[in-house]
């Protein structure tokens, strides 16, 4: 019996709890995130989301293994792409605008990219852990400028989330 009792006590010793999941307090916090930074956009340059905001869970790819563990790393994002009224240096306007309020919220800015010979710039914005990028496009004649946010919340653990993608 004292040693059934010294292999529970010991096996329960050796269980290491797994981290509680912050992913449902980060679904929230990026989606807020998102839309906060639509509202950022001048209303004069006429934001509108082209699709409902996109939202989901993340987590690196385990290599070989497809094994889901609930102690594995995991992040939230939130994606949304806003067109803006067609004129000329609309998504300047609406960069400008945006890196002034986020910058005096306390957010950092760096230029991250470019592509398309200078056409698409992607700007990045951190604060606390969270990261926000936004992929803006110059004004070209006959091209709609767009303006898409990506917020990516600080790492967590999987916990019971089944559906993040890998």
């Amino acid at each position: 019996m004292v040693a059934l009792v010294c292999v529970m006590i010991l096996g329960g010793c050796a269980v290491t709890p797994t981290p509680e999941s912050r992913l449902d307090e980060y679904k929230k916090e990026s989606e807020s995130i998102a839309m906060s930074v639509v509202e950022l956009i001048p209303a004069d340059l006429e934001p509108t989301l082209d699709t409902e905001l996109d939202s989901r869970g993340q987590a690196p790819q385990n290599g070989a293994s497809t094994e889901k563990r609930p102690g594995d790393p995991a992040w939230w994002q939130a994606q949304a792409y806003v067109s803006l009224v067609e004129r000329e240096g609309a998504a300047a306007e609406a960069i400008a605008a945006v890196t002034e309020a986020m910058q005096s919220d306390g957010w950092t800015v760096e230029r991250v990219r470019e592509t398309g010979e200078g056409r698409t710039t992607t700007d990045g914005f951190r604060r606390d852990d969270w990261y926000v990028e936004i992929a803006w496009v110059r004004s070209e004649p006959g091209k709609v400028e767009r303006f898409d946010i990506s917020v990516v919340s600080p790492t967590t653990v999987r916990g019971d989330h089944d559906e993040i993608s890998s």
